[in-house]
């Protein structure tokens, strides 16, 4: 829940200070990202696999599309995309397979009850809240960019709503027709929305992963007219009288993409431009940027205090409008940023994806595939040296297949041979594919992501599940290093805000679903799924369980594993005497992908309702037979015997 914003009028001197203290920083970081968009516009080119058309591809594609002739152009191979998406397959599965996907453990003592309400909360967070789609993009991002960028905010949603309704007229009592509004509470919770690399402006006097430490974090937005009417109406935004006509971005920018750069990926910002604006009484969409500085309130005239605190701004793109500045007021006291790196790198200001690591393999293979398709097309033509004193030319320059070619009188009655030679062709480029075939194993080495992790199996016979899990295992060893740096180094950060924000804005008890597998040991009844959670019983600190890197298991093989163990404890009578049987039965159903199970458990009745049926005739004792066996009845002491349904053994 953010703080309300600080009145600061457009004309008054505060405002022009305040004006003149974000552009300056705005500007600079601004200068210091430009260093990295020629680079991003090549990842971007490189995952799409696509290639600036040239003038020579532009004629042979005119004369392929209007004349029909065949031509051959230039192509690039997705091979970049492949090795990125093996990795984001890999790192997704790390990371998000756990149930929960946010795991905590307590650090002062916290109880285990206490951790399975506060993972109870997130979890809902991130099934109702939709995190899994930014958390998604997010890793992309960083493998794609370098660098992943998300933003974290609690919301209170309102959701207003109109209906049309016949009502009777207090006065005449006759049916009218009344546009009725209400407004209702929505969502609750932590929000997470992706920032693309281009928008986002740390500072860049400090290197991108330790954004934590700069003074200053800034984002480059697009609100529409209803978000600014929104925040306006809930206290968030000021000065919106003074938003009048389009609004440029100082830079000259759409949404992060230079002019300079001219990025392949067709942005839907890039079409914001509407001509109905130019006569608009306010802008449809309003560029701005969105930051939040650590200040001191008294150097910057926003208090007395001489304390560094967080404070968010928002300014209008042409570096001319206050619209928001307020305290950020959360207590966990950081930039309400979550950065994620691929490259274990601590001093670059900017580290690179794996686009950029493997640009000089996938050049390279880009040459070698189109050398060769270049070739191969050549050496299909038919090639021909005559004497056009015997030949008769124009012939020869249109000929095709199945063609006729003239002689001369001059050349009536000699050998076609002497004054017609056919010139052989050979593919020189034969070996471009083995050669294709090396530098495929390079990047496999470069990134650690080879065939098995692809789900490719090598050739060459058959092989057995110890080499093919021993090769994957080496592929997953330089990847599990990888997972353990972003879990460390980002996701955890991002994991405890979390628990922060949860911690402080949540204002109401509520329950919420048990996560995880614990849910299967709450027993068959719906309502021993849930918990009561109330604001003061996740209070604490706890710590976020790290993400080892190790894949996600089997569930089958093990289920087949557990079944297998079973069969060996039906020997073993002192194993079975030690294991709660029922529970590996329900837990090796889950395993096997059972999840209706419980409805198919007998319901055991409490006491009172066993001494009923007992009283009834319905249920016996066990060993009825025996001279000690005796129906529980109301009035007998002692523990009743276990009954039995339907008679006796």
């Amino acid at each position: 829940m953010p703080s309300l914003t600080k009145e600061v009028p457009a004309k008054s001197d505060l405002h022009k200070k305040i004006v003149k203290m974000l552009s300056d920083r705005i500007r600079f970081a601004q200068k210091a990202q430009t260093t990295k968009h020629k680079a991003w516009q090549k990842a971007e080119d490189a995952v799409l696999a696509y290639i600036p058309e040239n003038e020579m591809d532009a004629q042979r594609r005119v004369k392929r599309e209007n004349e029909g002739e065949p031509k051959y152009t230039t192509i690039m191979l997705p091979y970049s995309f492949a090795m990125l998406m093996s990795a984001h397959t890999y790192l997704t599965s790390v990371f998000f397979a756990r149930s929960p996907v946010h795991q905590y453990v307590g650090r002062h003592g916290e109880t285990e009850q206490q951790c399975q309400m506060l993972e109870a909360v997130i979890a809902y967070q991130v099934e109702v809240g939709e995190l899994l789609g930014p958390y998604y993009l997010w890793f992309y991002d960083s493998l794609k960019y370098g660098v992943g960028v998300i933003e974290e905010y609690w919301e209170n949603e309102e959701i207003q709503f109109t209906s049309i309704q016949q009502i009777p007229d207090p006065t005449t009592g006759d049916l009218v027709k009344a546009q009725i509004q209400a407004r209702m509470s929505g969502y609750q919770g932590t929000r997470v929305c992706n920032i693309s690399p281009w928008d986002f402006l740390p500072d860049p006097r400090v290197p991108v992963g330790k954004y934590q430490m700069g003074e200053y974090v800034f984002v480059r937005k697009q609100l529409s007219w209803e978000t600014i009417i929104r925040r306006k109406s809930q206290g968030y935004f000021m000065n919106t009288e003074s938003l009048k006509g389009p609004i440029k971005d100082f830079a000259g920018m759409a949404a992060g993409i230079a002019q300079d750069t001219g990025s392949s990926l067709e942005r839907p910002e890039q079409n914001i431009s509407f001509p109905a604006d130019e006569a608009a009484e306010h802008p449809a969409i309003v560029p701005v940027y969105e930051g939040c500085i650590s200040i001191i309130p008294d150097e910057w005239g926003l208090g007395t205090s001489e304390f560094p605190e967080k404070w968010m701004f928002t300014i209008t793109g042409d570096l001319s409008l206050l619209l928001g500045v307020q305290p950020h007021g959360a207590m966990h006291g950081k930039f309400p940023y979550g950065v994620l790196e691929q490259e274990v790198e601590g001093y670059g200001t900017w580290n690179r994806g794996l686009p950029e690591i493997l640009n000089p393999v996938q050049n390279t293979l880009d040459w070698l595939i189109n050398q060769h398709f270049f070739n191969v097309r050549a050496s299909m033509n038919n090639q021909f040296i005559i004497d056009p004193s015997k030949v008769v030319a124009k012939d020869a320059e249109t000929a095709g297949p199945g063609f006729i070619w003239r002689l001369k009188p001059e050349a009536y009655g000699q050998d076609i041979r002497t004054f017609f030679y056919q010139v052989q062709v050979q593919d020189m480029t034969r070996g471009h594919v083995n050669d294709m075939s090396t530098m495929l194993g390079i990047g496999e080495r470069i990134t650690g992501i080879n065939d098995q992790i692809m789900g490719v199996l090598q050739t060459g016979g058959r092989k057995t599940a110890t080499e093919v899990r021993s090769a994957t295992g080496f592929g997953v060893n330089r990847l599990k290093t990888l997972a353990e740096y972003m879990s460390s180094c980002g996701f955890s950060q991002h994991s405890q805000r979390l628990v922060q924000m949860t911690q402080q804005y949540m204002s109401a008890p509520n329950k919420f679903r048990i996560a995880g597998s614990l849910v299967q040991d709450a027993g068959a009844e719906a309502a021993s799924a849930f918990m009561q959670v109330d604001p003061s019983s996740i209070t604490g600190f706890y710590n976020f369980v790290p993400v080892d890197g190790t894949l996600p298991v089997d569930r089958l093989a093990m289920a087949n594993l557990w079944k297998d163990l079973l069969l060996q404890m039906r020997g073993v009578p002192g194993l079975i005497e030690q294991f709660d049987l029922t529970r590996i039965f329900g837990y090796v159903a889950s395993l096997a992908g059972i999840r209706n199970l419980n409805q198919f458990r007998i319901q055991l009745g409490s006491t009172q309702s066993l001494l009923q049926q007992a009283s009834a005739g319905n249920i016996v004792p066990l060993r009825g037979n025996a001279p000690s066996a005796q129906v529980p009845t109301a009035t007998s002491g002692g523990p009743p015997p276990a009954p039995a349904i339907g008679g006796n053994e």
